[in-house]
This record gives C-alpha cells, structure tokens and sequence, in this order.
C-alpha cells in the first residue's frame, strides 16, 4: 500500500507509457504494405545529431510501408561538424535510390529545409505527399502505413497532422501530454481548413502537406527559432483554404526531448524569439488572416507560452535592452490589436486555462470574463482550513463570502500580484477560511457577482467533495508517528537545521528526532560523538522514516526529501523551511513550486517582501513566520570583536554549475567553468600582489571560502599560500573569528552584520548575476547593504585598505535575533 499510494501518478505514467511501448512493439508483427496510395518524401534539416541519427534511420526504413517502394528521404546536412555526414552517407550507400544527400553551410532549419524543397522542385520523384521529420526524432512503424491507409478514403485532403508524443529520453518514457493532444480524442478528425479554429498545426515535422499544393512557398529564414514552422504550415493551409485537413490518433511522431536538453526548442528563448517571432511572424500573419479564427488562434497559442515564462520567469526578458523591451510590449499590444476577445476566451486547450484568458483580456483588450471562478487550491487538514483563491484586476473590488449563508471566518488573507514588463497582469486574492465537518454551501461573491466554485478541476456545487478530500489527508496524516526528520544539505550539516536539532535534543529530549546526512560527509563524525541520531538520505530506512514522519525540517528544499516519492511526498506532512539564509532577492519562481508550511524569516523586511501583499509569494501570514535563524543564537554566543581576519565568501551561480543528478544527489561539473567571469573575476583577485601587501602589512588571516555548490570547482584556482581555504571547525566560527568579509551577493554577509562586523560587496558581474540567477528582490545593495558596493578590482582593494585603516563598522538592520531556537520551536509547535 505504500507503495501504491506514495508512486500513484508515477504508476499511472509509466503504465500509459508502457501502453504506448507496447503498441509501438506489436506493430512490429503486422505485415508490410509494399505498395502504396501514394508516395512520400522526407526533407530534414540535420545539424550535429549523430548520437540520433542511428534511431532516426532505422525508424523510416523499417515503416510497415516499405521504404524501398514508397518512401523518399532527402537529408539536408546543414554543415554539421561532428559525424553525421559519415552517418548519412552510410544509410545512403545501403539505399542509393531513397536516400539523398544535401550539404550546405550552416544556416538554420528553415535554410535548409528550403534546399530541400528545391532539390524536389528540380527534380522530379514523383511524390505526392511531403513532411519534414527531424533527424533527432523517430516514428513508429505503423506511422507511414496509418496516413497511406486513411489519405485513400479522404478526397480534397491537403494536410494530414500526426499524433507527437514525447519521448523523454532520460527516463526513457513515452509521454502522451503534448498540449495540443486534445487534437487526437478520436481516431480520425477530418475538417475543412477554414474550419479548423481550435486544431491548429504548427510543426511542419509531424504534418503532411501535398507537395502539388505549394507552389511559391517557403520557410521563412528569418524566424528561427520555433515559429518558421507555423508560419509555413499555416499560409500553406490558407492557400488551400477550401480544402481538408485529417488528423489522425494513430499515427505516432516520436518528439524526442533530449537528455541534455539540447534540442533548439530547449534552446529557442532569445532576442528572436521575442521580437522576430511576434514581427515577422504572428503579426505578418494577422495582418493578412486574421479573418480566420485559426490563424487568430496560432498566434495566440505562441504568444501565450511567451506570456507564460515571462510572467513565472520574468529575468528571461533580460536578454534585452531597454528599448527592445519597449519594442516587444508595442508588438504584444498590436498582435491583440488583431487577435478577438471572443477567440482569447473560445481557445480551448489544458495549459491555457481560465488564469491566461481573464489575464490576457485584462491586460491587452482592458475587459473582463463574463463568468468567473474561484478556485479551493488547498487543504489544512490539521486546522479544517482551506485555500480559496480567486483573479482580479481592479483593486478597488469587493467581495462576500459565506459559508452555509453566514459570514465565513477568515483567518489569513493575501493580495498576490502577477506582472508582466511594466504592468500587473493580474492580481490574486488568497484566502484561508475555517470549515467544519457540516460545512455545506460555500458561495463567493465578488463584485455582487457569485463566482462558479471548482475545486481539483472539477465544478463543485456543495463541500462535499472537498470534506472527502480532507478526511482523507487526516486520515493519511494519522498514520504518521511523532517523528521529526532534521536536514540541511545530504552532504554537508553546520547550518541551520543541525542548530535547531541541537536545541531540540537538549531541550525536549522526549521528542523522537533524526537528522539526515551523508555517512561521507566531513560532518558525519562530529556529529555522531555529539550524539545526534544520524540516518543517510540514500538508505531504504531513511525512505522508510519519511514515510513515517510527522515534520521534516531543512533548510533547503532538495529533491531527495521533498520528492522522494513523487510531488505529493510531503502532502500529509508538516514541511518547515528553515531557509539557508537570508531571503533578499526574489526568490518567488523558486519558492512557489514547493509545498511549504512554515518559512522562517529573520528581519521585518524580510517577512514583508514574502508574506506582505502585492508581491510575487503565494505564502501569507499563515505560512510565513518572524523568528531569526537557528544558527543566530550559537553565532551571537560565540561572537569575538578586534580580530584580524578577512573572509572571502562569493556566492553561486545556479548557470555555471552542472545540472543536478538525483543519483548522486549532486551537481554535474561545469567543464568550461573555468572560461566564466566569475572565475576570472576571484582568480584576478586571489593573485593581486595588492591583496598580498594589505594582508600581511596588516597582519591578516585571509580565508576564501566557496559556496557549497562551487566548492567542487576549487581545483580550478590558483590559491596563493598565504590563502587558506579550508577549516577544521564550523562555519559559525569563521564567522565570529573574522573582522571583515568580501562577498558578492551572498546572505551571509546578514551574518557579519548581525556580528555588526564589516561588509564589502565585490560585484562584477551584476547585470549577468540579476539576468540568470536570481530576479533582484526588496534589497537594494546601495542602499540597504552593510558596506560599499565594488564593481572593479582596484576600487575593491582601495576601499578594503581604507576600512581596515579606518576601522569601519557596517550599517546594521533591524534583526529578529534573540532565542531563536526557541522560537522556531514554539511556532513549529504551536502549528496545530
């Protein structure tokens, strides 16, 4: 029963993957069709895939409609400099009449599918039919035979669309979630073009088009990446508007997403894709279409998902400039300008949902929805609390709700705000109210209009729904033993999870605790002689005392905890964030994701930027605590003034690490990190004959000490030997045993001031730093850092030599630093 419960949406994927394998493999068996209704000719663009090519070939050649007979393939090496050409050539000399060979130098997809129309243009192979899968990609035997087996029964066809199915290649799993699937419900759909509205194509790889049909056209070369496709596809379809178009369930295009994420859609946010693909592109094709409600809807598909990163990952538009900026919101505004309300609110499909319409409407047409909804987006099982939330754009609303027609009682409320560029998209009202187990008829009202009520997707006329919900997480949750599991990284303990365990074990020793960490770890020993209960995170017994936990403490949110067995892995637990340090940058993209019932905050400002409204958090009041860090209380303890000691401590830079292995629960190493500024930057500094004259003229210690996550790199540096980079003890007295620290953006400089000790900021990187790491929050180093801001090397060591010989005190905060152990525990506690 574990089991099933804990991997129940695992299960159900893999089981509708292994479906799909098992389709894929008994079309293995069926008897080949070696003659066709018609004939068939591949183009694809090859750049650099190699490692697919092998898969790619293989799947054409071994079509249940045979390839010899029916099929051609023309291979366009778009001047791939690894071995594809050998590997093309290779499948060639086997079918010298199917396969051909084409080179160019490189210039894009669209370029290269364009030789590839000319060459069939030029020469005349008599085909009918033309698609143009790509060479990473692979087809399911049953593919060619499915389309040759349906096109015979259909006459005034011009385009056939195929299923595409994700094949995921890092765990080898076919996933059916495409978001235009909903194309695919029946086996066959047959509709005239001008008929089309909703089942839009875009992707010339899983399409058919008849070679006949077009005529002048061409991929446009200036779109790349991801709408040459589209814009191709559709103008094709508009010229043959009076025509069908089929699409059909069965035959299956295997869309492969690469393990290393390679692929030009993984790789297509750029300045084209915001200003070409919307220039050139949608608009071009609503200034000439727009009377068609599926042109309309093509370029609002694209836009929407633009809209979307933007609005969760707004620092992706840092890639331009001011004035490209201002450019792309003139270009968004005139796409809508042409795009109806009726066809923003008719679009049907899972991704765009009723968030998307009520905030595009708002955003771009200045309207509203007729109907609207509120949403139950959460259960409190422990406080019979639920999580109402509903969309607004005008502040100044009102709003009613009862519950069983009297006035329900609300316990915590929050104003969450989404912008997008320089404007709110829309505005969030959350809101935690108090039910009970009789609790019936729940009606919002905003505005004097009630709202439609839904609650796990589904339309909710009473609770009753909702009241099985939540019996059933307490009932889940009364399986828990009184157990707290205690984490900070699986390698590495010495911050705030071990203090607060520390606290715990001495404090309330009847409380059954365990902390987590790594038998390898430089912290296992020291912490076993102190008589902490350790367990490693790579064990089945920790996965067993997961499971079987109550609350799990960390002060990170790493993978091997909270989705051990999937997304819902801590649904019935108690998760408290202890946070690693110090919440200064907007970290709502990040945090949003998690399921976090208790986030400990240290300062006022703090607090406000993530519990406050009108901002970016989901979390309110509720969820969002003032206590101070657990490791504050043993720092503040152990505090030593006057000393002579310098500590160098950057922080990391999520893009120059290597992506993250659930294996080793480690990050893969970054092989060009030594090519990268923020190496550079510190190794320019570590070998300044400046720095080593301040030092010992002055009679420093210096220590350089790398985040966790960049401490694998320290063999890249050149570490002179007055530099120490190590140390035998804990973190905490680096700390208190130093006078001044040299950092970039990292929150341990909270730590130093807190110590009210000196603070520099060496910040070379800035612009690059707020583009790809992290999107600038309520700090502003200026104005509310603990010291002078440093953006060259010799402005750092001038104002380092000047705060040494002035003995400079840093500009302090207001800090909630006083028991704090105490008072995580006490709210930890006291949540019922």
């Amino acid at each position: 029963m574990f089991f099933l419960k804990k991997y129940k949406n695992s299960i159900i994927l893999y089981l509708k993957s292994f479906f799909l394998i098992y389709l894929k493999y008994t079309n293995n068996f069926k008897a080949k069709k070696y003659k066709a209704y018609s004939k068939y000719a591949i183009i694809s663009a090859v750049y650099n895939v190699e490692k697919y090519l092998d898969d790619f070939f293989k799947s054409i050649i071994n079509q249940r409609l045979d390839f010899k007979n029916n099929i051609y393939l023309i291979c366009v090496d778009d001047g791939s400099t690894d071995n594809s050409a050998q590997i093309i050539k290779k499948y060639q000399k086997k079918y010298p009449k199917n396969i051909i060979y084409l080179y160019k130098e490189n210039g894009g997809q669209a370029s290269a599918r364009n030789l590839g129309l000319k060459y069939l243009k030029e020469n005349d192979l008599n085909i009918t039919w033309l698609t143009c899968t790509d060479p990473d990609d692979f087809l399911d035997r049953n593919y060619f035979y499915e389309v040759d087996d349906k096109i015979k029964n259909n006459n005034n066809l011009s385009m056939i669309s195929s299923n595409m199915i994700f094949y995921v290649e890092k765990f080898y799993l076919f996933k059916d979630t495409h978001a235009l699937k909903d194309k695919f419900k029946n086996n066959i759909t047959l509709l005239k073009n001008k008929n089309l509205n909703n089942f839009i194509q875009l992707s010339a790889a899983s399409s058919f088009i008849q070679f006949n049909l077009i005529k002048d056209l061409h991929f446009d070369e200036n779109l790349k990446p991801n709408f040459e496709d589209a814009k191709f596809i559709n103008e094709y379809l508009l010229q043959n508007i009076e025509k069908n178009s089929i699409f059909l369930k069965n035959a299956r295009y295997f869309y492969r997403k690469r393990k290393n994420q390679s692929s030009s859609l993984d790789n297509s946010i750029n300045k084209a894709y915001f200003l070409n693909t919307i220039n050139l592109g949608s608009l071009e094709l609503l200034q000439k279409y727009n009377t068609y409600s599926f042109i309309q809807k093509v370029c609002l598909y694209h836009i929407f998902w633009q809209i979307k990163t933007l609005l969760f990952n707004p620092e992706k538009l840092a890639i331009l400039s001011k004035d490209e900026k201002k450019e792309f919101k003139e270009l968004l505004f005139k796409n809508f300008t042409l795009i109806t309300s009726e066809n923003i609110t008719s679009f049907n499909i899972d991704a765009y949902d009723f968030f998307y319409k009520k905030g595009i409407l708002n955003y771009f047409k200045n309207e509203d929805l007729s109907e609207n909804i509120a949403f139950i987006e959460s259960i409190d099982d422990k406080n019979d609390e639920i999580l109402l939330k509903y969309y607004f754009s005008n502040i100044n609303h009102t709003n009613k709700i009862l519950l069983d027609e009297k006035e329900a009682i609300i316990k915590h409320s929050k104003i969450r705000q989404y912008d997008l560029l320089d404007k709110v998209f829309l505005y969030e009202k959350r809101i935690w109210l108090k039910i009970n187990k009789n609790s019936k008829i729940l009606d919002v009202f905003v505005n004097s209009q009630k709202l439609q009520l839904f609650f796990d997707n589904v339309y909710i006329n009473d609770l009753t729904l909702v009241l099985k919900t939540l019996n059933k997480l307490k009932k889940q949750r009364a399986k828990n033993a009184n157990l707290w599991i205690f984490a900070d990284m699986s390698s590495r303990a010495d911050d705030n999870a071990e203090h607060l365990y520390r606290y715990v074990m001495n404090n309330h020793p009847k409380q059954k605790i365990v902390f987590a960490l790594r038998k390898d770890s430089c912290d296992y020993s020291r912490l076993k002689k102190e008589g902490f209960n350790l367990v490693d995170p790579r064990t089945l017994y920790f996965k067993y005392l997961l499971f079987k936990s109550s609350k799990v403490i960390s002060s990170h949110i790493d993978n091997y905890i909270y989705n051990a067995f999937g997304k819902d892995t801590l649904q019935s637990k108690d998760f408290i964030f202890l946070q690693h340090g110090i919440t200064k940058d907007n970290m709502a993209s990040w945090f949003n994701l998690r399921k976090i019932n208790l986030l400990i905050t240290s300062t006022k400002a703090e607090y406000n930027s993530i519990a406050g409204d009108f901002n970016h958090y989901k979390f309110s009041t509720k969820e969002v605590v003032l206590t101070g860090l657990a490791r504050w209380d043993a720092l503040v303890k152990n505090n030593v003034l006057n000393t002579k000691q310098i500590l160098i401590m950057p922080t990391w830079r999520e893009y120059l690490c290597g992506t993250y292995s659930k294996k080793t629960m480690k990050r893969r190493l970054n092989k060009d990190f030594n090519k990268s500024t923020y190496f550079k930057a510190w190794q320019e500094l570590l070998l300044s004959k400046e720095l080593e004259k301040i030092i010992k003229e002055y009679n420093f210690k210096l220590y350089f000490i790398l985040h966790p996550q960049i401490m694998p790199y320290l063999k890249y540096f050149e570490i002179p030997n007055y530099i120490q980079t190590s140390y035998k003890t804990s973190l905490q007295e680096l700390f208190c045993t130093s006078s001044l620290m040299i950092t970039d953006y990292s929150s341990v400089a909270f730590e130093m001031a807190l110590l009210n000790k000196i603070v520099l900021y060496y910040q070379f990187d800035k612009k690059e730093f707020f583009e790809k790491h992290w999107q600038k929050g309520y700090f502003d180093y200026e104005k509310d850092g603990f010291g002078d801001v440093c953006y060259d090397l010799n402005s750092l060591l001038f104002t380092l030599k000047n705060n040494i010989i002035n003995n400079n005190k840093n500009k302090n905060t207001e800090f909630y630093n006083k028991n704090c152990c105490e008072n995580i525990y006490k709210k930890i506690i006291n949540y019922v």
